[in-house]
């Protein structure tokens, strides 16, 4: 869903009027062509519009999220702190959700992105507790190759 604003050939300015308006702030990410005005600041106030809004903006954060989580489970070079950094990633998305869309949200929709948020952290949890698993085997193997060519010395 896009609008566009066109402009006179006049320019005129606008301003900004002091309001109290009880509704969900948002700065555009879309720079103003030749033809369209500039915009700073949108209000949304209606609450399906809003609802709306909170909808895609979570659906396009779980689908950067899950492509994240995913290169990091798939990827056969995946450190610790690549799986650290998906962590953090994870660990915010699910304090956004649960600060500022927990109202603006249906219980089942909110539940619904928890547990999709709560999946994604328990499987990164099990390939950080699985990766740690391997070093340490790995640095025994290690020991106990080292120990085996050590041999008496004379």
């Amino acid at each position: 869903m896009a609008y566009q604003i066109k402009k006179e050939k006049k320019k005129k300015n606008l301003g900004r009027k002091k309001m109290n308006l009880d509704g969900m702030t948002m700065k555009p990410k879309l720079k103003a062509h030749q033809n369209l005005i500039s915009v700073s600041e949108i209000i949304v106030i209606a609450p399906s519009l809003k609802k709306g809004v909170i909808k895609k903006s979570l659906k396009l954060s779980f689908r950067r999220l899950f492509k994240l989580v995913m290169d990091t489970l798939e990827s056969a070079d995946t450190s610790e702190g690549d799986i650290l950094l998906a962590l953090d990633e994870v660990a915010k998305t699910k304090k956004i959700l649960q600060d500022k869309y927990r109202q603006e949200l249906d219980q089942q929709e909110y539940h619904l992105m928890w547990h999709k948020v709560t999946l994604l952290e328990r499987e990164l949890k099990e390939k950080r507790a699985w990766l740690i698993k391997m070093q340490k085997n790995y640095a025994m193997f290690l020991e106990s190759e080292f120990k085996e060519k050590k041999g008496r010395g004379r």
